[in-house]
């Protein structure tokens, strides 16, 4: 079989490599020579400079917490020039054996794809990428087997591959800092025709999940990243501009609920207001 080159970036915030249960189970992986990147983008003093020497992973600081999107965009520039797969992947990830050899073969026989995408189970037992896109939810598959259109093909970041032919004359929208970084990608994809690739296996991820009652403080921590990002995304006309401010709306809503405290409702309001005035 064709040895493809296999770049696995592992994004880094105040996590030491020797932690990160994605860097453990890179380093379990046999059969495949895989170039580990870590961008690191953490805020706090650590030696995982010295640790990705004593591992044999590239390590690249962004000296402090620059956003997800920038972090992938430095990577891409870093290897410019360069042939084979790009593979994003949160810190956390417990990534297998299978996902890689799945991968490679798919790599192989479907030279016409450009982005493979494994599905992503959580530990609620839904699949939560890839999925179908949509404005207000994106439309979750019932089961592995169900197939996704091209044209409405949705994923998450940690796990999608991509051929770096992808990334020739295209990069990641650095006024994403966080949220939105996966959907604005897929979408312009789409729109540039890219072939997606479901690949036959599954990656178990353990979400965060939601409490029912929760800090109105951490509510307002959370959305003050999540909700620009979002109006961002949506700024491509005044039909999703609208839809986006709806949306915001129904977040404060349901956060009030959540806390009991109506003034978050208020908050998010005023952080559409805010956005705007940028």
């Amino acid at each position: 079989m064709k040895d493809i080159p296999l770049f696995a970036v592992v994004v880094l915030y105040n996590t030491s490599v020797s932690n990160s249960i994605t860097c453990k189970n890179i380093l379990k992986i046999s059969n495949h020579h895989i170039n580990t990147i870590i961008v690191d983008n953490s805020t706090q003093e650590n030696n995982n400079r010295e640790l990705c020497d004593e591992f044999d992973f590239t390590y690249i600081s962004m000296h402090g917490n620059k956003g997800l999107s920038k972090a992938y965009n430095r990577v891409l520039n870093y290897l410019k020039g360069q042939d084979g797969i790009v593979i994003w992947f949160d810190d956390d990830t417990n990534i297998s054996q299978e996902f890689f050899d799945h991968l490679c073969i798919a790599a192989v026989k479907h030279p016409e794809v450009d982005i493979f995408v494994p599905v992503i189970e959580g530990q609620d037992g839904k699949f939560w990428s890839p999925n179908k896109a949509r404005f207000f939810k994106n439309k979750q598959l019932k089961r592995v087997s169900d197939e996704i259109k091209n044209e409405e093909f949705n994923a998450i970041n940690s796990c999608t591959a991509s051929r770096l032919v992808v990334f020739k004359n295209y990069r990641y929208d650095e006024r994403l800092f966080l949220d939105q970084v996966d959907h604005s990608f897929c979408r312009d994809q789409r729109k540039l025709k890219r072939k997606f690739y479901k690949l036959p296996c599954i990656v178990h991820h353990n979400f965060s999940t939601r409490n029912k009652r929760v800090h109105l403080e951490e509510l307002q921590k959370r959305y003050k990243i999540m909700i620009p990002d979002f109006l961002t995304y949506c700024n491509v006309d005044i039909y999703y501009r609208i839809l986006g401010y709806v949306k915001v709306i129904g977040w404060g809503i349901r956060g009030s609920i959540q806390c009991k405290n109506l003034v978050f409702l208020l908050w998010c309001i005023n952080q559409t207001r805010l956005w705007r005035r940028k």
